[in-house]
């Protein structure tokens, strides 16, 4: 009768946690963590008895690279953004996953423990709107909130400094880009920008097929492409997890928006 009883709680505490994995509450009231007892090479989206701390919750991220003419270096896209998804491709809330972290003043925090990574963040994700700080605080709280394996709890006893998961969010989408640099998987396969469409008839249009080929030869999986008309917008990239931050590209989950693609240079420096 004891080991029913000591089961039945068990799983009663097991499913309490998978449907509760974080509050919003103050992370003192949080049950302790320690990084070292996460199960080796868990992937995400496997498992449901898994501590969101050890595999992220939100186990089907999107890498979406902007192609925006008028910002960022010629040779590389820059970052949209980093999206968890729910495990069966749904969106998670507008609003973010945890409202007592949505910070408003990232490049404040940022810039307060790590300069490099602000500048870095400047040259790869610049906002089209002209406003960095508004763009990152949008990412962050709609997205940063939402990778599980960066809760506060999740640094173990004695080892958070405040805010200083916004800083390792941030770090590991620019890691992402560097990583998956998808400028340079496409110049291997020969899909260089272009000059300007002048005309009614663009110049050097590609193909779809000939982009997500060029991303499968780079890194086995293909992407989602979108553009607005002809003109190239960006290129998604899919992952699921390995352990707790290990990235690993899987075949898409969302649609293209294009057939044939106008990939102009860029008119920045």
């Amino acid at each position: 009768m004891r080991l029913f009883t000591l089961f039945a709680a068990s799983l009663a505490a097991v499913n309490a946690f998978q449907q509760h994995p974080f509050t919003v509450q103050d992370r003192d009231t949080e049950p302790s963590f320690a990084p070292d007892t996460c199960p080796i090479d868990t992937i995400s989206c496997q498992r449901t008895d898994v501590d969101p701390c050890c595999s992220p919750k939100n186990g089907l991220l999107v890498l979406s690279l902007q192609w925006d003419t008028r910002w960022g270096p010629r040779d590389a896209f820059t970052i949209h953004g980093l999206w968890p998804d729910t495990c069966s491709g749904k969106m998670l809330p507008g609003a973010g996953c945890d409202p007592t972290r949505a910070y408003q003043n990232i490049s404040s925090i940022i810039g307060a423990t790590d300069k490099a990574l602000l500048s870095e963040l400047n040259t790869y994700w610049p906002s089209n709107k002209g406003d960095n700080n508004w763009f990152w605080t949008h990412e962050w709280v709609k997205h940063g909130t939402c990778v599980t394996t960066l809760h506060p709890r999740c640094y173990g006893q004695d080892n958070y400094a405040p805010q200083q998961e916004v800083g390792d969010y941030f770090r590991s989408v620019l890691d992402l880009r560097a990583k998956f640099n998808v400028f340079q998987a496409l110049n291997a396969s020969g899909i260089v920008p272009t000059e300007p469409e002048t005309g009614r008839r663009p110049k050097n249009t590609y193909t779809l097929v000939q982009f997500k080929q060029a991303i499968r030869a780079a890194w086995g999986v293909e992407p989602n492409v979108k553009c607005i008309g002809r003109r190239l917008q960006e290129v998604q990239i899919w992952f699921k997890v390995r352990g707790r931050d290990n990235y690993y590209p899987v075949d898409p989950w969302g649609q293209d928006t294009c057939r044939l693609i106008s990939y102009q240079q860029k008119s920045t420096k």
